[in-house]
């Protein structure tokens, strides 16, 4: 029997096996079919299909999250590809290990006006680790080398030093597909692994930090964008010294986390030169904060240390000095074993504490004082979170007003959004990617332009009974209604909020979610419960608000926290 002509291409799924790279998500097209053939057959490799590429893209963003592994996207050739971009940039930003497989026309056809045809090779070049390029033809033996390699290192280069994106272009020769009385087989091929090196200090470079260390008494931490670790969070308990940390950074457990920078340092009249540090150490990726940027801004540290193992460090805050190649837990613990702490940084600690506790304490009585609204229900939801769960935010106001509220040290959550490229066009699905490799219940938290932006996250065959869908529904973009510049613009309604009627119910109805509405206090509180539950299937609770309304709570909270500020 003669052997499929794309045997070094199905051999290609053996080599992902064998690194540990079993997760792939396809879209279906005639261009991919080898490829599609070869991961289907392979017993060890999960596949699933995605009709919609962006929506599978960031499918596969968040399995690679969730898993802390690659995960595999492939699609057919032209225009299929370009929807990729959208995931591939925030994967790029979030340092997540996705392997973009693109079926593309041999190279000769390039620009000859054949169909679904576009110049791939390259396509994504701004944000990506690396692109390769593979043969058209597999006949002579260098080719088959040069595959088998380069298959290996785009595995290695995407979760060694900073995870990240890879991209491989991938020309396909007519027939695609294999006779019928053709047997599909794997052959193993060689397997290059890669070890990581984990970086330390000298005792020269610790002799150098614990005198800066000693001589400052106002030392800050900041914790950027990150994955919960148990570890690091209990070591950064254990320094008496603030540590800012975002809703995003999941550093909330931290015994002294900040957790409400976002809401005291939003009044640019208050007086809180006291907070300046004279040392800043982050660690991370982005931080939501905007006030946090602008304060550290205008209130530089005499020295700013970012903790990065690998990759670009961005300076942020305009004030870095030095760039320290090692973990982050690594370098919390050595500074613990090396006992320099000083009675003086515990009173830096208390000055931010006490700002911190202004705003938890005025959060127990604001809401309540106020008309029902989105925010509050975002609250409500946060602090009844169940254990185990996983909480993902989407872009504009919902993942601004969670970091408002944050969440407290005793809550076992683990916090997720799209905050790379803070887009809202992938929020939906790569929850759903979550959901698809995680039996830990998965919340949402979206706008409404973001949910119905994305709604073919729900279009596949792959609904888990474990996700639940906080919709925030006013009715357009009313976090244009909330910042200075659009908001008195007459543009405002139709360019800016841009206003659609659609609610969550048809949806629901059309993909099987169990769904409820509620626009008062008394109707939420009752549907709450239910909501929040692990029984039954998929759920949708949508909050309907007027925007206006919306409006007046979030402007006048951030009114009366001026008040109560220093």
């Amino acid at each position: 029997m003669e052997d499929y002509s794309y045997q070094t291409i199905l051999n290609i799924a053996e080599i992902f096996a064998q690194h540990e790279v079993k997760n792939v998500v396809l879209s279906p097209g005639s261009r991919v079919a080898p490829l599609t053939i070869a991961f289907t057959h392979h017993p060890e490799i999960k596949a699933i299909t995605i009709s919609d590429e962006r929506s599978a893209a960031f499918v596969g963003l968040g399995m690679a999250q969730q898993l802390r592994k690659p995960v595999v996207i492939s699609c057919t050739s032209g225009t299929a590809a370009l929807n990729y971009g959208p995931a591939i940039a925030e994967a790029f930003y979030q340092n997540i290990p996705l392997i973009v497989l693109t079926a593309d026309r041999p190279p000769e056809w390039i620009d000859q006006q054949d169909g679904q045809t576009i110049r791939q090779q390259n396509i994504f070049e701004n944000h990506i680790k690396a692109s390769y390029q593979l043969p058209a033809n597999y006949s002579h033996p260098d080719a088959k080398w040069h595959v088998n390699r380069i298959i290996n290192e785009a595995i290695n280069l995407s979760k060694n030093g900073v995870p990240g994106p890879v991209h491989v272009n991938l020309p396909f020769r007519e027939p695609f597909y294999p006779k019928a009385d053709q047997e599909i087989k794997f052959t193993s091929g060689r397997i290059i692994r890669e070890e990581k090196n984990s970086g330390i200090l000298l005792h020269k470079q610790w002799k150098t930090k614990a005198e800066v260390w000693k001589s400052y008494r106002k030392i800050l931490v900041v914790a950027g964008q990150g994955r919960k670790d148990k570890s690091l969070n209990e070591t950064l308990g254990k320094l008496h010294v603030p540590v800012v940390a975002d809703i995003i950074s999941n550093a909330f457990n931290a015994k002294n986390a900040i957790r409400h920078q976002d809401a005291f340092l939003a009044n640019s009249n208050s007086n809180l030169t006291q907070l300046q540090p004279e040392l800043l150490i982050t660690f991370g990726n982005s931080v939501i904060s905007k006030n946090l940027k602008l304060f550290l801004r205008k209130n530089p540290p005499k020295y700013h240390w970012h903790i990065q193992e690998e990759g670009n460090v961005a300076d942020t805050f305009q004030c870095l000095t030095d760039i320290i190649r090692v973990q982050a837990d690594y370098f919390f613990r050595e500074l613990l074993n090396q006992n320099l702490e000083k009675e003086s940084h515990h009173s830096f600690l208390e000055t931010w504490k006490k700002e911190d506790e202004k705003i938890e304490k005025f959060h127990q009585n604001y809401f309540q004082n106020q008309t029902f609204s989105e925010f509050e229900s975002v609250k409500s939801v946060l602090e009844d979170l169940p254990k185990n769960s996983n909480l993902h935010l989407a872009n504009s106001m919902s993942v601004r007003y969670a970091n408002f509220i944050n969440l407290k040290e005793n809550q076992e959550t683990e916090v997720f959004a799209n905050r790379g490229t803070s887009g809202i066009d992938g929020s939906s699905s790569t929850m759903i990617g979550h959901s698809l490799v995680s039996d830990k219940v998965q919340f949402l938290i979206t706008g409404d332009l973001a949910f119905f932006y994305d709604r073919n996250a729900f279009w596949n065959n792959y609904l888990k009974k474990n996700i639940r869908i906080l919709l925030l529904n006013n009715h357009g973009g009313t976090i244009f209604r909330m910042i200075e510049g659009p908001r008195k613009l007459k543009e405002l309604e139709e360019y800016f909020v841009t206003r659609q009627n659609l609610d969550g119910e048809s949806l629901a109805n059309e993909f099987n979610f169990e769904y409820s509405i509620a626009n008062s206090r008394a109707d939420f509180q009752k549907q709450l419960p239910k909501f929040l539950s692990g029984e039954e299937g998929p759920k949708i609770l949508e909050i309907q608000t007027d925007q206006a309304t919306c409006q007046e709570v979030f402007l006048n909270y951030k009114a009366e926290v001026g008040k109560i500020i220093s």
